[in-house]
């Protein structure tokens, strides 16, 4: 009885791990006072939700328009959860990081840096 207890928790863990890691393609678009929007080329609209590191990508201004690749989950009919976000230049995918000239420091969050509160640098780096 346990070993099959043991067997079910783990197809359903599975199953929520990969409900997790859907894809969505599409141009960023974003308007003022509202979430950011994936558009995809059948011109659906998604809206953008996520964790406070993926929905500031998403509303950085560099972005908007943009071809993404969106990692996460649907979470309704129009709306889709991110957990991570990709630029996509000639077919592959790029990691969206921001870079201080100044400290040396690299993060994944649009604006100033932690050390030296200078503007950091929109940098796209091949993905894994």
């Amino acid at each position: 009885m346990k070993l099959a207890a043991t067997v079910a928790l783990l197809f359903a863990l599975n199953g929520d791990v990969q409900a997790q890691n859907e894809r969505l393609r599409g141009r960023l678009r974003q308007e003022p006072g509202r979430p950011p929007v994936l558009e995809t080329a059948g011109q659906k609209r998604y809206s953008i939700f996520g964790d406070e590191f993926t929905l500031g990508q998403a509303s950085d201004p560099k972005l908007n328009g943009r071809e993404i690749d969106l990692e996460g989950r649907f979470a309704g009919p129009d709306r889709f959860e991110a957990t991570g976000l990709y630029t996509l230049k000639g077919g592959k995918r790029f990691q969206v990081t921001y870079w201080c000239e100044v400290c040396s420091i690299r993060t994944h969050m649009p604006g100033r840096c932690m050390c030296c509160q200078a503007d950091t640098e929109l940098q796209e780096l091949p993905a894994p």
